[in-house]
């Protein structure tokens, strides 16, 4: 995807490929789904939020959103149209991840990886640099594994 921006993307979807699209996502009519224009650029309106079918297809994203994923966003202040999809991708993997191992991940643990940060007129969520915690290892051996160490017993 383009950073160049939301301005610069057109609809390619067809009439056929929205209907579709909200039979598989089991998006509600009360959103009334309707295409863009061939040269009308997908911006929100009073009247209108724009999505991509990106973000559901390839992001793994869900209606209805979850109750971390609606927090999250209340918490950063964002709609979810406006997250670039690689990073609401990053909220899907984080979710999936603490389900796994715990359940439900509090929003205040996801901030203490991840920090929100505009990408032209996208936003998304990138790694903080500053460590969270001291790793679990302090030195990393490279090349001093015996090369036949499958057949050790």
């Amino acid at each position: 995807m383009s950073r160049s921006g939301r301005s610069a993307i057109r609809s390619v979807l067809t009439a056929k490929d929205l209907k579709t699209f909200v039979e598989t996502y089991n998006i509600p009519e009360r959103f009334s789904p309707t295409l863009s224009g061939p040269n009308e650029s997908v911006e929100c309106t009073p009247n209108r939020i724009p999505f991509y079918t990106l973000v559901f297809s390839s992001c793994g994203v869900r209606y209805p959103l979850s109750s971390f994923k609606v927090a999250l966003l209340c918490h950063s202040g964002v709609h979810f149209s406006q997250l670039h999809p690689l990073g609401f991708m990053r909220v899907v993997h984080f979710e999936l991840s603490c389900a796994a191992v715990s359940g439900e991940p509090p929003v205040p643990l996801f901030c203490m990886f991840y920090k929100l940060i505009s990408d032209g007129d996208w936003f998304t969520f990138a790694k903080r640099h500053n460590s969270v915690s001291k790793p679990c290892y302090l030195f990393m051996p490279t090349s001093t594994y015996p090369k036949d160490w499958k057949s050790c017993h």
